[in-house]
């Protein structure tokens, strides 16, 4: 095992940086400056920040090679604080921004002690505890994330193979969509929390597939689905107990028709480092846990399925296929 060394240690503990580029993110100082270099002063009045904070600020991060000084207290975007404009396909700026859903999750990390201390959060954070206005901001962030990676999914994954798929707690339709878009023949019905149906809705009618998809409005814990010959978990069932992911499978294979298939689309453990940040996510987050590929085998088996194949994309989460 390699040893850190102690500046790259203390690099590790620094708060100094990660807080200054939430700042800017929330600022959008980066798009201020997409098009020229600009004053602080005239940075300030845009943003309705103080000029010598936000001095201070661009300085610091100036000095770590995301913007750069110039003469005149004037300010240019560097080539790093390009990830910070709002149209960066990362979506970096909107993970940062301490106005949205970042703030919470945030906020939840804050308190990571006194949740190692109690084995979990004082109040949930995930999409199911969040009121409206959060939500649509998580809506917004998960659709970003998966928009990156729904095409490598569709590629992974022979979908001609099955007639209907039903996505579970599948957002505002990203990954759906692009399913449907690839297996023309295909119909879909995607099963969403009632803060995400609208901006599913929309989704579908800009992509002509209304005609081709449903779409089921409730939590999914207490929902019948409807019969199907494919399911797609993506991504959902980590957010879940072990009692309730059992009870989100079940679900799926009383509903599945003889021969189907459920994807469980999560997280590699083979990948370590992500594997164990998202597991203090989930943690932090409340209710959930990342998972093994035995430990979901074994959810699978006390829902009476069994896995029969496994599909990795080259990015994203990998596809766990499930049959009774």
């Amino acid at each position: 095992m390699t040893q850190l060394g102690l500046l790259e240690f203390w690099a590790m503990t620094d708060l100094v940086t990660p807080m200054a580029l939430r700042t800017v993110a929330t600022l959008r100082i980066a798009d201020q400056l997409a098009a020229e270099p600009k004053e602080l002063k005239e940075l300030a009045v845009a943003t309705g920040a103080d000029p010598d904070a936000l001095g201070r600020v661009l300085r610091y991060l100036a000095a770590r090679g995301i913007f750069e000084a110039l003469d005149g207290d004037r300010f240019a975007l560097g080539e790093t604080a390009r990830w910070l404009l709002d149209d960066d396909p990362s979506a970096a700026r909107r993970w940062l921004d301490q106005d949205g859903y970042g703030a919470t999750m945030d906020q939840a990390h804050l308190d990571l002690l006194g949740v190692v201390r109690r084995g979990g959060p004082v109040q949930a954070a995930n999409k199911t505890s969040l009121d409206p206005v959060a939500a649509a901001s998580y809506d917004q962030l998960m659709a970003a994330n998966t928009r990156n990676e729904s095409v490598l999914l569709v590629r992974a994954i022979e979908w001609s193979r099955f007639e209907h798929l039903v996505d579970v707690g599948g957002g505002t339709g990203v990954q759906l969509a692009a399913i449907l878009a690839a297996t023309p023949q295909m119909h879909g019905t995607l099963v969403e929390l009632p803060t995400s149906v609208d901006s599913a809705r929309q989704r579908f009618e800009q992509a002509g597939l209304t005609g081709r998809c449903d779409i089921l409005s409730g939590d999914v814990l207490q929902l019948e689905l409807p019969t199907a010959d494919a399911f797609l978990l993506r991504m959902l069932l980590h957010s879940f107990e072990d009692d309730q992911a059992v009870d989100v499978l079940s679900r799926c294979r009383r509903a599945l028709r003889p021969g189907g298939s459920v994807f469980v689309a999560e997280a590699a453990d083979t990948h370590q480092a992500a594997f164990t940040t998202m597991d203090l996510i989930v943690l932090v987050l409340g209710h959930g846990r990342e998972r093994t590929l035995a430990q979901y085998d074994e959810l699978a088996a006390a829902a009476g399925l069994r896995r029969t194949g496994i599909h990795t994309p080259p990015a994203g989460p990998r596809a766990l296929e499930y049959t009774a």
